[in-house]
């Protein structure tokens, strides 16, 4: 079983959770109103149930469907999905400390002092 936040309707949730919030506020919208940022959302949207196309002329949000799939996933609130950066593997070395190491390299011991 995958873990609570690698669930990949729960990513999806959250990755089109602007779209969500842009359409609840617009209530329903015409099929040709809908922005270009909006347009691939409202269509991903629509194939998992929670948008529907109203005698193809009018998107409409299923708030039912919506709060039944977070219910299920134990989601209070959708939240933007954003992938947890990996710690880096190699340390840093500050800059000073580099140029010290390069002229000591290069035959100058006395810069590592």
């Amino acid at each position: 079983m995958s873990a609570y936040y690698e669930q990949p309707l729960r990513k999806l949730l959250g990755s089109l959770s602007q779209t969500i919030g842009w359409l609840t506020e617009k209530g329903t919208i015409e099929v040709n109103a809908v922005p270009e940022e909006h347009l691939e959302a409202i269509k991903q949207l629509e194939k998992i149930g929670i948008v529907h196309k109203r005698n193809n002329k009018m998107y409409e949000l299923q708030r039912v469907r919506l709060k039944k799939l977070m219910d299920n996933m134990g989601m209070d609130s959708l939240e933007p999905f954003v992938p947890v950066a990996a710690k880096p593997a190699v340390a840093t070395v500050e800059p000073p400390v580099v140029a010290a190491v390069v002229s000591a390299v290069a035959g100058d011991p006395g810069s590592l002092n």
